[in-house]
């Protein structure tokens, strides 16, 4: 009996495998203690869970998702801003581009373009606006606050997601992918930081050694 080999499928998974070996090196994640199963998991998912999410990005916010329910991952979420209080996703809802996008975009304290901060202030509004109506945050009811649609926009244009829809299911795929993109630019941005304090240090030790022209 012959078989055929899925050439393609081959490549995918050999690629996977290698993303997850990657976020499982060392570096947060590997550090955090919460990566090891999450990322085998994602590899052969083909929808990543809100819970998937949330225990994903818990390692780069310091939140020791792995010894905590979802429940309490999310309570720890919800203080650091991360997630909004007014979420009421499960554990098994579909998680979405754009939920992903705001959480990231949160983690990252992004402030956005002028739109996005346009949309900020009108927060509180809207959230009183949404609790009249006793309307639920869900997948497929109007953004609330800082849009997840213009959070989307903005982790599209810093490369860390794919291009496309904000309410599309995001799969294993994009996660690791995302999830290592975004690893990646917070290291780059560490080593900004680093650059420029070590240039003010410079600067403030140039400046000590600098005589005054007392006596």
């Amino acid at each position: 009996m012959g078989f055929t080999i899925n050439r393609k499928r081959i490549i995918n998974y050999f690629f996977l495998s290698l993303l997850a070996l990657l976020l499982l090196s060392p570096g947060r994640c590997a550090s955090a203690g919460n990566g090891d199963n999450i990322y085998r998991d994602l590899i052969e998912r083909e929808i990543v869970t809100y819970e998937d999410g949330c225990r994903a990005i818990s390692c780069f916010a310091e939140v020791s998702a792995a010894t905590m329910t979802f429940n309490e991952m999310v309570a720890e979420l919800e203080e650091k801003g991360i997630v909004e209080k007014s979420w009421k996703y499960k554990a098994e809802t579909p998680l979405t581009r754009g939920t992903m996008a705001f959480m990231i975009s949160k983690l990252l304290k992004i402030k956005g373009g002028l739109t996005m901060r346009a949309i900020a202030l009108t927060r509180r509004f809207t959230r009183f606006i949404s609790k009249g109506f006793k309307k639920k945050n869900g997948p497929l009811l109007p953004d609330i606050g800082m849009s997840k649609r213009y959070a989307y926009r903005e982790t599209q244009h810093m490369g860390l997601l794919p291009s496309g829809n904000n309410k599309t299911y995001i799969t294993g795929t994009d996660m690791l992918a995302g999830l290592y993109r975004l690893e990646q630019y917070i290291k780059a941005e560490e080593r900004k930081e680093k650059k420029v304090e070590k240039r003010k240090e410079k600067k403030e030790r140039v400046v000590s050694k600098t005589p005054t022209g007392k006596p």
